[in-house]
């Protein structure tokens, strides 16, 4: 079929089945493809937000989920501290994922503050809000920086 006839099938299509098409075609890596279909898609012209705040507002949708994510994946790790270690074993995994939880909530503190929003509502979207045990211990610094980081680029703070 010539390329011609293969657009006039893909501007015939709805704009669902257009990015379906070419996202199975860009996992495909079938560049050409993707390019027809993209080539295909019906152009609009639209009037919208400014461009900072919808980048801030959907950054902050992002930490919230990513922050939900891991709080509950370090909560788990630490609920299940190897079952099978007693006494200093088990003490020495705890405090260690302890340590890991404490540097997860003092990166989203950081972050919030830079980002002048209370961590509060991103605990809240995350549904992790009020469920913050105060536990005793210092923040792991290397998760501290791998949080930090990770939530300073999720917010699009940087």
């Amino acid at each position: 079929m010539k390329q011609q006839q293969v657009n006039k099938l893909y501007s015939k299509l709805t704009p669902h089945e257009q990015a379906n098409l070419a996202f199975e075609a860009a996992m495909r890596k079938d560049e050409k493809e993707v390019a027809l279909i993209v080539n295909a898609v019906e152009q609009k012209t639209y009037v919208t937000g400014h461009t900072d705040y919808h980048t801030r507002s959907n950054g902050l949708i992002y930490l919230s989920g990513i922050f939900g994510i891991i709080y509950w994946k370090t909560f788990f790790k630490l609920s299940t501290a190897n079952i099978n270690q007693t006494g200093a074993a088990f003490d020495s995994i705890a405090q260690s994922r302890i340590n890991q939880f404490i540097a997860l909530n003092t990166a989203l503190i950081n972050v919030c503050t830079l980002l002048k929003i209370d961590p509060e509502v991103i605990r809240e979207f995350a549904e992790c809000r009020g469920i913050t045990p105060n536990f005793k211990g210092t923040a792991d610094e290397m998760f501290l920086e791998k949080y930090t980081e990770l939530f300073t680029i999720t917010a699009r703070l940087v």
